[in-house]
C-alpha cells in the first residue's frame, strides 16, 4: 500500500469537512427563511432539524456496513455520497416532504464522515499530540459559519433558499470523487485481532455527557436566528454577520484546545468548558433583551462549548482505541440525540417565553453534563 502524505490528507479532510459543516450550520441562522420558502412554520422547520439530528442514531449501522473492519476511506466516500444526494433532493423538490428526506440523508452522512475523518487522523497521530492535530479538523466547525453562513445568506438573498443546497450538493460530489486519490486505501484487517467494543462506566459517562451538552447548545443555538429577526429586525445579510461573530467565538475555543489541551489534559479541558458554558447560558437569560449584551453572552457560551466538544473528540478517540471508529460513531449518536431533542424543544421554548427560557434550560443541561463528567476518571489523561 502506498503511504501518502499525512499533511495532504489532513488538508483534504479539512477542506471536505468545511463543506460538511457549512451544509450543517448555515441552516441555523436561516431556518426562518428556509421555513418560509417551504411554506412551513418555524416549529415545523425545527422538526426538519430534529430529523436530521436524530438520523445520527444510524451512524453505528453505517460504520458497521460501509466502514466495516475500521475502513476509513470507504466510510468517508459513502458519507459524502449520501450528503450530496440529500442536499440535491432538498433543493430539487422544494417541498416539505422532499426536504425531510434530504435532511435525513444529510443527518446520516455528516456523523459518518466525521467518524471516518477523525479516526483517519487518530490512527496516524500519537495521543500526546492528538488534540493539536484533531483541532485543525475541528476549526471547520467555526468555518462553516465564518465562511459558509455569509455566503449562504448572499445566495439565499439573490437566488432563493434552495441555492446553498445546490452548491453544497455539487461540492460533496466533487470531494467524494477526489477522496481516493488523496487518502490512503483501506488496509484489510485480520478479524481475529479485531477488538470487541464493550461499554464500561467511563465510556457510558462520556456518551451521556456528550448528549447533555449537545442538547444544551442546540436548545439555544437553533433559535438565535429567530431571536435576532423577531427581537431586533435583522435582515438576511445581518444574520450572516451575526453568524460571523459566533464563528469567531467558536474559533477562539477551538484555538484554545489546540494550544492547551495536550498540555493540561483533555478531560480537564472538557470540565472547564462545561462549567463556563453553564455560567454563560445563565448570563444570557437576563441579557437577551439587549443586543450587545445578548450577543456577547451568546459568543461566550460558544467559546466554552467549543472547548468542551473539541476536547471531547480526542479524549474519546483513545477511550476504545481498538474499536476507534465504532466508539466515535456512538459519540456521534450521543451528540445527535442531544441535538435532536434540543431541535424540538428549542422552538417550543422560544415561542413560549423567548430566549431566556432556552438559555435557562441550556444552563441546566450543561450543569448535568458537568455532573456526569465529574464521575469520570479517564485512563487516557
Amino acid at each position: 500500500m502506498k503511504t501518502r502524505s499525512l499533511g495532504a490528507a489532513i488538508a483534504f479532510l479539512t477542506a471536505a469537512r468545511l463543506v460538511v459543516n457549512t451544509a450543517h450550520r448555515f441552516v441555523f441562522p436561516f431556518l426562518p427563511a428556509i421555513s418560509r420558502g417551504l411554506g412551513i412554520s418555524l416549529a415545523q422547520g425545527g422538526i426538519l432539524m430534529s430529523a436530521r439530528s436524530v438520523s445520527f442514531v444510524a451512524t453505528p449501522a453505517i460504520v458497521a456496513s460501509a466502514g466495516r473492519d475500521e475502513r476509513r476511506l470507504r466510510l468517508a466516500t459513502w458519507a459524502l455520497g449520501m450528503m450530496s444526494v440529500g442536499a440535491l433532493i432538498t433543493a430539487a423538490t422544494g417541498v416539505y416532504a422532499g426536504a425531510f428526506v434530504g435532511f435525513v440523508l444529510l443527518g446520516l452522512g455528516k456523523p459518518s464522515f466525521d467518524a471516518a475523518a477523525q479516526s483517519y487522523i487518530a490512527d496516524r497521530t500519537p495521543y500526546e499530540r492528538r488534540a493539536r492535530y484533531m483541532s485543525i479538523l475541528e476549526l471547520t466547525w467555526a468555518g462553516g459559519l465564518l465562511i459558509g453562513a455569509p455566503l449562504a445568506g448572499w445566495l439565499i438573498g439573490r437566488f432563493g433558499w434552495e441555492a446553498p443546497f445546490w452548491v453544497v450538493g455539487v461540492l460533496f460530489a466533487i470531494t467524494m470523487i477526489a477522496a481516493p486519490s488523496v487518502l490512503e486505501a483501506d488496509a484489510p484487517q485480520d478479524r481475529s485481532t479485531r477488538s470487541r467494543l464493550t461499554l464500561d462506566r467511563t465510556r457510558w459517562a462520556l456518551l451521556i455527557a456528550a448528549a447533555l451538552f449537545s442538547f444544551a447548545a442546540e436548545t439555544t443555538f437553533i433559535v438565535f436566528g429567530a431571536w435576532l429577526e423577531d427581537g431586533f429586525g435583522f435582515s438576511l445579510a445581518a444574520l450572516g454577520l451575526a453568524s460571523t461573530l459566533i464563528a469567531l467565538a467558536e474559533m477562539t475555543g477551538e484555538g484554545a484546545v489546540m494550544a492547551f489541551a495536550d498540555r493540561i489534559g483533555k478531560a480537564r479541558m472538557v470540565m472547564w468548558g462545561l462549567g463556563a458554558s453553564a455560567i454563560g447560558y445563565a448570563v444570557l437569560a437576563p441579557a437577551s433583551d439587549s443586543l450587545p449584551l445578548g450577543l456577547a453572552a451568546l459568543a461566550a457560551t460558544f467559546v466554552a462549548f467549543e472547548i468542551t466538544i473539541v476536547s471531547t473528540i480526542p479524549l474519546a478517540s483513545e477511550v476504545a482505541p481498538g474499536a476507534r471508529s465504532r466508539y466515535l460513531a456512538l459519540l456521534m449518536v450521543a451528540l445527535g440525540v442531544g441535538r435532536g431533542v434540543g431541535d424540538v424543544i428549542g422552538p417550543i421554548l422560544f415561542t413560549w417565553q423567548g430566549l431566556p427560557a432556552n438559555a435557562l434550560v441550556s444552563s441546566v443541561g450543561a450543569i448535568a453534563a458537568l455532573t456526569v463528567v465529574l464521575t469520570l476518571s479517564p485512563k487516557t489523561d
